[in-house]
């Protein structure tokens, strides 16, 4: 006589085929086949509309959307561990800046992240940041300016925070030319636009785009660019590296990885499709003119981040920088 389990058994089986089966094909389907997201460090508004503006793109690459999920905060440390904590199916994706990767993990004792926790795809841009002086005073060269903090040690310069990029550029002026400022940290760059053209501080560093609006106003005045070379937009401002010495280069860059493990094709692919993106004159005409474009993927990226971190480090150590 029939097992009367077994054949409920069995026919339990039967029912159950259709969604393994679909399961199974929804496992083998080529990736994408579903949305990506990409984490952005940063608040909404402002900064993010770039990398809209590359998801957007990728959506044509990639046949699929490509959802931009805000997790500012912690000097980027929160939206970095979301992505090195992520699956790694290649449909989790982070953008990082500088700070992220280069700079974070030599002031932090403790950090949530490694770079060995990320694969990273691709450089988006790159940008210098400025070295700009209240018009109260009267500096117009960058050999007035350290005149000026010889005179005058500890002076401040604004920054968007201790341990951000404009304060470890002024950190390496300050290595190279012995001069003392004091950073005074604010919460975002209008604010500091503000109090120089005020003159409530002499100095600001950071990046050239928050002060173009306000350039021809004439409250204050860009003695130097951080950049190795001068920029197009502005050709008749020096850079640091002519003025102060030869090491003193610092440029920003933001860029996108993913979480370590994420399978060798797919990371291809999302590195193809970044630098196209970052390539196509729908991205090139919404970028903002201090930026330069020109994608660094894969192992070149990489390298790039390690050789940073190696640089920068050791420029932390020597002054003694701890967050």
């Amino acid at each position: 006589m029939p097992n009367p389990v077994t054949r409920r058994a069995f026919a339990g089986g039967l029912a159950a085929l259709p969604v393994l089966a679909r399961a199974a094909r929804a496992e083998e389907a080529p990736w994408p086949n579903r949305p990506v997201r990409l984490i952005y460090p940063f608040a909404p508004g402002g900064g993010d509309a770039f990398a809209r503006t590359v998801a957007e793109r990728l959506r044509e690459t990639l046949g699929q959307s490509v959802v931009v999920e805000n997790r500012p905060g912690a000097n980027t440390i929160i939206a970095a561990e979301a992505t090195a904590r992520a699956p790694k199916d290649g449909y989790t994706i982070g953008w990082v800046a500088t700070s992220t990767l280069s700079l974070n993990p030599n002031l932090y004792a403790s950090l949530p992240y490694r770079l060995e926790d990320f694969a990273p795809l691709c450089q988006a841009y790159r940008a210098p940041l400025a070295f700009a002086v209240s018009a109260q005073l009267p500096i117009r060269t960058v050999a007035e300016a350290l005149d000026y903090i010889r005179a005058n040690p500890g002076a401040g310069c604004g920054s968007v925070g201790n341990g951000s990029s404009p304060h470890i550029a002024m950190e390496l002026m300050m290595a190279r030319s012995g001069v003392r400022l004091q950073n005074v940290a604010y919460r975002g760059e209008a604010p500091i636009v503000t109090d120089l053209g005020a003159g409530r501080i002499p100095f600001y560093a950071g990046s050239v785009y928050s002060l173009l609006p306000f350039r021809e106003g004439g409250t204050f005045r860009i003695l130097a660019l951080t950049s190795a070379e001068r920029l197009a937009i502005m050709p008749e401002v020096p850079t640091l590296r002519e003025t102060v010495h030869p090491d003193v280069v610092f440029e920003f860059w933001h860029g996108v990885v993913a979480p370590a493990g994420v399978p060798q094709p797919v990371l291809r692919r999302l590195a193809d499709a970044l630098s196209e993106a970052i390539r196509s004159d729908f991205v090139r005409s919404r970028a903002t003119p201090d930026v330069r474009l020109d994608p660094v993927v894969l192992d070149d990226f990489a390298a790039m981040i390690r050789g940073e971190q190696a640089r920068y480090g050791a420029l932390i150590r020597e002054r003694g920088i701890t967050l």
